[in-house]
């Protein structure tokens, strides 16, 4: 069951608790209505009896005044399973013409009355009732018989049993829809919960905010307790990686400074420095990003790529680069606007590098995702070598400025926010790098 919702279990625990329940009164329905059917078919006979015994105290035992008082046209018919039968002193038996001259079986009862099942003379089973009397004061007995074929109990109870069957299947079902609507109800704040806990994780709300009832409250409280220690945990954290970053680019610059002033500086100490600048900002840059995909991360796409291709054209003034710019307003990816930033910065500053004299930079609403797209009209990246540009130092020409780290930093960013980068060939000539980022959730819902 450890698979099952908390509604699931709830509802089922309700029905097999529903079904046990029912189970019992349906039992106990059933032995008390065959216990009143039984009494009610043997004080039918007694009455039958009574009559049979008002016979015999008038003095009316001749068998037309018998048939005349008992009138019922049940006992005039043979095997009609409705038979009377009175056993005189002297040995006589006077009975009713359903028995066709047969007899029922005969009893040594002295006196009271007494009752048991036998077989009627045309085989089916009937409840015998029989009474023993003494009218007089000379001893004699009269015993008087009333039976019944029990069929007609047994067609009672099983009409009973199916009435009571659909009953409990009605009555069943509507416990069943009332358990699932007052499970839904106790279950409302937990969907609540759920929906403040995912405004606070695409940053709307800064914590869990809403009305709980009064055993939810504390653990509302507790999250917020947490959530608030772990963001600053994780801001803690970005904090000193930039710092890092920050204290050891002077000393590096310091160091890179001194071997330009040396007259005839050593290439390998050169190439050693750039490869530590690399790992510096390849590992500070990863230090950063353990704090990726944290509740509240939302930045606006517009506005950065749009300060950055500003920065570029500065940058790279001197190469008259033709820029296309194409990004709607509001739109919002699901990222810290630094990563997204460093992000987009790296493929538009690879793009004004190698383009010829022309880059398009965009993005787009997706089902679901944002969708960044930097081109040029450059020489572009042959496909067998797409791969190796991706990965930590993956330099295609040494005559190009960097480090070869910008399209490795970049495809760490989306692993971080489990997007996806792609190296594409460009309508323009170039290379097309494709970006795909969740989609912040007031995007999402404006999407629906």
């Amino acid at each position: 069951m450890g698979a099952l919702s908390l509604r699931a279990r709830a509802v089922l625990g309700g029905a097999l608790w529903i079904l046990f329940a029912l189970g019992v009164s349906g039992w106990l329905l059933l032995t008390a209505f065959d216990g009143i059917a039984e009494r009610a078919f043997q004080r039918n006979l007694s009455a039958q009896l009574d009559q049979l015994e008002t016979l015999i105290l008038t003095g009316a035992l001749e068998r037309d005044a018998a048939q005349t008082r008992l009138a019922n046209p049940r006992y005039l018919q043979m095997g009609s399973g409705y038979y009377w039968q009175i056993e005189l002193p002297d040995g006589r038996v006077v009975r009713s013409p359903s028995l066709g001259g047969e007899v029922l079986p005969h009893s040594e009862l002295a006196l009271g009355e007494q009752s048991f099942y036998a077989r009627a003379p045309e085989g089916f089973r009937i409840l015998v009732l029989v009474r023993a009397v003494r009218p007089g004061d000379d001893g004699t007995v009269f015993r008087i018989y009333a039976a019944e074929a029990v069929v007609r109990l047994s067609l009672d109870k099983l009409e009973f049993r199916r009435s009571l069957f659909s009953a409990l299947i009605g009555l069943g079902g509507a416990l069943a829809l009332a358990a699932a609507a007052m499970t839904g109800m106790a279950l409302r704040p937990l969907v609540g919960l759920r929906a403040a806990f995912g405004d606070y994780r695409e940053g709307i709300t800064d914590r869990i905010e809403g009305r709980y009832p009064s055993d939810i409250e504390p653990l509302v409280e507790d999250l917020n307790d947490l959530l608030e220690r772990n963001a600053k945990i994780i801001g803690a954290a970005r904090r000193q990686a930039a710092d890092l970053a920050h204290a050891l680019k002077t000393p590096a610059a310091i160091v890179r400074n001194e071997i330009d002033a040396m007259d005839r500086p050593q290439p390998e100490i050169r190439e050693a420095l750039d490869r530590i600048d690399a790992l510096m900002v390849r590992y500070t840059a990863r230090a950063r990003l353990a704090g990726a995909n944290a509740p509240g991360a939302s930045a606006e796409v517009g506005p950065l790529l749009g300060g950055l291709t500003r920065v570029m054209e500065r940058v790279h003034a001197d190469k008259f680069i033709d820029l296309d710019l194409d990004v709607p307003p509001g739109l919002r990816a699901r990222a810290e606007g630094e990563d997204i930033e460093e992000l987009a910065g790296n493929l538009i500053d690879n793009a004004f590098k190698w383009a010829r004299g022309a880059v398009r930079v965009a993005a787009s609403r997706e089902k679901g995702v944002v969708e960044i797209v930097v081109e040029d009209d450059g020489p572009g990246i042959a496909p067998e070598n797409r791969a190796t540009a991706l990965r930590e130092g993956g330099r295609l020409d040494e005559a190009v400025p960097g480090t070869g780290l910008g399209l490795a930093i970049c495809a760490d960013i989306v692993e971080a926010y489990d997007g996806t980068l792609s190296l594409e060939h460009s309508e323009m000539g170039g290379l097309l790098a494709r970006v795909r980022l969740p989609i912040a959730r007031t995007e999402e819902k404006s999407e629906t």
